[in-house]
């Protein structure tokens, strides 16, 4: 069984190579241990996951608009042929690949996934739409993707409610599903019986009163915020930390991304700089990151980014959620529940 995979991994985020590796034991439990993998990545060097089965390979096309990249590109668009041709399944995986904005320098734009599936249609081959996500509001995207969805041989499910609703109204049939990263642990349990879940917090309007009574003394407290976020990430984050310092707890900032290219979308280079003045240690990158929450290295976690929510609740570290978005809110909403 050969199944290409076109991921978003790649760009060093977590949330990213957690999807797919747990995408990749979904797969094989339904297919079988010796499944051979072919992932599409956007840094094929640094893989997060090693695998005797698994393999990169770059995407078409990358920096089309440079010129010298024209033979980078031509053997990327051959690899891609011959990958399409020999797959058995194709699987569009977990995540916010199909929106309105093509201007974007990081995610795919409408026009190459419309491209891509036209000939996947071409061939005939299966195709999974694993848990994506759509937000377009333009008339003519909409068309877009009605061409993208509409192949009887595509099976879509969406990680939202928005998605499905918008698909239903153009006549497409798709199924909502949990984020993979929930079976993380490997669990025979539910990891959604008990919630971990201390308080959920908006960071917005975030004061130091807003955290409630905790013995922090002498516990490792997981910081794993993102920037942009509170009202001033400044001073929001250097209180919370000198709060928890005064309160005897040891401190360990997480960054959960580490973006070689976008310093926006990098945690690590906006968290050093407190790690710096606080004097506290901070996770070098994503494989020591993932380490934390699996290991349970933390006592409580202080999580912003959606995937240190999951990976706090999956490996039952109490943690308090600073929701950011509605991505977050939904998350909460499920493990609640």
């Amino acid at each position: 069984m050969n199944i290409s995979i076109f991921a978003a991994i790649g760009s060093q985020n977590l949330w990213d190579e957690l999807i797919v590796k747990n995408e990749i034991k979904a797969l094989r439990e339904q297919y079988g241990k010796y499944t051979n993998f072919t992932i599409y990545s956007y840094d094929v060097s640094n893989p997060f996951i090693i695998d005797p089965y698994v393999k990169y390979v770059e995407y078409f096309p990358i920096w089309i608009k440079n010129p010298k990249n024209i033979f980078r590109n031509l053997k990327n668009f051959l690899t891609f042929l011959i990958n399409t041709t020999s797959a058995d399944l194709i699987v569009i995986w977990w995540g916010g690949i199909f929106f309105d904005d093509e201007g974007s320098s990081v995610s795919s734009p409408l026009n190459q996934w419309l491209f891509r599936t036209q000939l996947f249609k071409l061939f005939q081959k299966r195709v999974l739409f694993y848990g994506v996500w759509i937000h377009v509001t333009q008339e003519k995207n909409i068309e877009i993707i009605k061409k993208i969805f509409s192949y009887t041989k595509a099976e879509v499910t969406v990680r939202d409610n928005a998605s499905h609703a918008l698909l239903s109204k153009i006549g497409i049939d798709s199924k909502i599903i949990l984020d993979p990263v929930f079976n993380d642990n490997n669990s025979k349990n539910s990891v959604l019986d008990e919630s971990f879940l201390i308080k959920q917090i908006n960071p917005q309007t975030f004061k130091i009163t807003d955290l409630p009574s905790y013995d922090y003394s002498n516990k490792t407290v997981g910081i794993a915020f993102r920037k942009g976020y509170f009202e001033n990430d400044i001073l929001a984050i250097s209180e919370i930390i000198e709060y928890l310092k005064n309160l005897w707890a040891n401190i360990i900032l997480i960054p959960n991304s580490v973006h070689p290219l976008d310093k926006e979308s990098d945690d690590l280079y906006f968290l050093n700089n407190f790690a710096k003045q606080h004097n506290i240690e901070i996770s070098e990158n994503i494989t020591k990151s993932y380490d934390i929450y699996k290991k349970r290295k933390i006592d409580i976690c202080f999580a912003m980014r959606l995937h240190g929510i999951i990976l706090a609740q999956v490996y039952k570290i109490p943690y308090m959620a600073f929701s950011y978005s509605k991505k977050t809110d939904e998350i909460i909403k499920i493990i609640k529940n």
